[in-house]
């Protein structure tokens, strides 16, 4: 970890740039790319979508295979590093939050979300989803329910 407030600072704008940059890549694999979704996470990942637990990346891309087109605009999101990680790096917790559509009707099937991501530095300097848990923290009346 940092040992100054301004090595502190300089971490976390190169903590933010990679946020942003993750943060493309994971919602780009939820809405259309869903067979690189396993890619993005450790195998075991514990994961709670809505309250239901899943282990692992490729159970999360079956559940997604199962669900209707989605459209996430992420509308906003934080990131802070946790103390310890592997090669220097910290891990990362990462919250999002934003709208997503369900299916292809403007008119219908629109959520807010939250999700929290912790994000664990690799051996070969990537980093993968260690553990997540997202929800819908909103929705229309007429929104598809899975």
């Amino acid at each position: 970890m940092a040992t100054t407030d301004a090595d502190f600072g300089n971490m976390l704008d190169i903590i933010n740039r990679g946020a942003k940059t993750f943060i493309g890549k994971y919602y780009t694999a939820l809405d259309s790319s869903r067979e690189s979704i396993p890619d993005l996470f450790e195998p075991t990942a514990p994961i709670v979508f809505n309250g239901n637990p899943i282990v692992g990346g490729s159970a999360y891309a079956e559940l997604y295979q199962k669900m209707p087109v989605t459209s996430h605009d992420v509308t906003g999101h934080n990131c802070i590093p946790l103390a310890g990680g592997t090669n220097g790096l910290p891990s990362v917790v990462l919250t999002t939050e934003g709208k997503v559509r369900l299916g292809t009707d403007r008119s219908k099937g629109l959520y807010g979300f939250s999700e929290t991501l912790i994000l664990r530095p690799q051996p070969d300097g990537r980093f993968l989803v260690g553990s997540t848990g997202y929800r819908f923290v909103y929705k229309s009346d007429d929104s598809f329910d899975p």
